[in-house]
């Protein structure tokens, strides 16, 4: 399945949080994932629709490699 606009930009944030991390933080998943999540709502309109221009590009490139995908979630 594609990535969504906030999925691209957790990823993007993640590697910047973790690469400036000291070895002596406590930086997991669930932690980047509290501080991703408010940056996010944060950021301005011209950010998330960046972002979500990258989640369009992902979303074209994987119709076209998976042209009978169909996101069916597990009941």
């Amino acid at each position: 399945r594609p990535p969504n606009s906030f999925i691209i930009y957790r990823k993007e944030k993640h590697a910047e949080l973790m690469s400036k991390s000291t070895g002596t933080s406590t930086l997991n998943n669930n932690v980047i994932s509290k501080i991703v999540g408010t940056m996010w709502k944060q950021e301005p309109p011209e950010i998330k629709a960046m972002y979500a221009a990258k989640a369009q590009e992902e979303k074209r490139i994987h119709m076209l490699k998976h042209p009978d995908y169909k996101y069916r979630p597990k009941k």
